[in-house]
């Protein structure tokens, strides 16, 4: 289905420029994209230590708990 959506101009300059810049063929393929960026973890997500790894437990500590 095909359809046409009323936007204010500066948007479509925004639209635009995206397009470009991520060297994009059509308004369609822009929006499909920022619906993906959106819909992705960002790195703030994973708090201030971002850099931690994975947690694991000590041996000696699993001996202690049973």
């Amino acid at each position: 289905m095909v359809t046409t959506i009323q936007m204010h101009e500066d948007i479509i300059k925004e639209l635009n420029a995206l397009k470009k810049e991520l060297n994009l063929k059509s308004y369609e393929e822009v929006i499909r994209e920022l619906l993906r960026s959106e819909k992705r973890l960002k790195k703030s997500y994973f708090g201030t230590f971002n850099e931690l790894h994975e947690f694991k437990r000590d041996e000696e500590e699993d001996e202690r708990l049973g």
